[in-house]
């Protein structure tokens, strides 16, 4: 479940990280691109509370890997669809306008939640809980109480309440 959080965490602080420098001064955070950007910090929050809520069922991690692979898919959309207008820009362009490190920053992060998905179902932190008809009654005895053969003297017999031995001895018929 932290290792959800922190994906989310890093998802979300992409979404609102620069995804656009031109000239090192200039950036276009990815609020400010196509919307795209409050899609993943949605995503991102949505991803952090599931994560909460479905903390000790699988369906958490099922979610995980939803939530992760749109952000992957948004993230990568935006990605190509820059690098290609970057590569059309001539070498000038790509010298003065490059990918921010926030669109890096929130692709990782989705990544990352794709991966604490499958995690999810490798790890036993948090187990589904167990149902009324399942639990383990200790206080009913697993062997019935009655007359055994002695573990220690194997001419006599012991009583076993159903609990442990007592001290209470006898000889078997004969």
């Amino acid at each position: 479940m932290g290792w959800a959080f922190v994906s989310s965490t890093l998802m979300l602080v992409g979404a609102f990280g620069p995804w656009v420098t031109a000239l090192g001064i200039i950036s276009i955070a990815g609020t400010d691109f196509d919307h795209h950007g409050w899609y993943v910090a949605a995503l991102s929050l949505l991803a952090g509370a599931v994560a909460w809520i479905r903390r000790s069922d699988f369906s958490g991690g099922w979610t995980m890997i939803a939530i992760g692979l749109a952000g992957v898919g948004l993230e990568y959309h935006d990605r190509h669809r820059l690098d290609s207008a970057l590569s059309n820009a001539g070498a000038i362009g790509r010298a003065l306008v490059h990918v921010g490190w926030g669109l890096n920053v929130a692709l990782v992060g989705s990544i990352s939640l794709v991966l604490a998905g499958v995690g999810w179902f490798v790890t036993d932190v948090d187990s589904p809980p167990v149902r009324q008809t399942e639990k383990l009654d200790l206080n009913v005895p697993t062997i019935p109480a009655g007359w055994y053969r002695d573990p220690n003297d194997d001419a006599l017999l012991r009583y076993w309440n159903g609990y442990g031995w007592t001290t209470q001895t006898a000889k078997p018929a004969s």
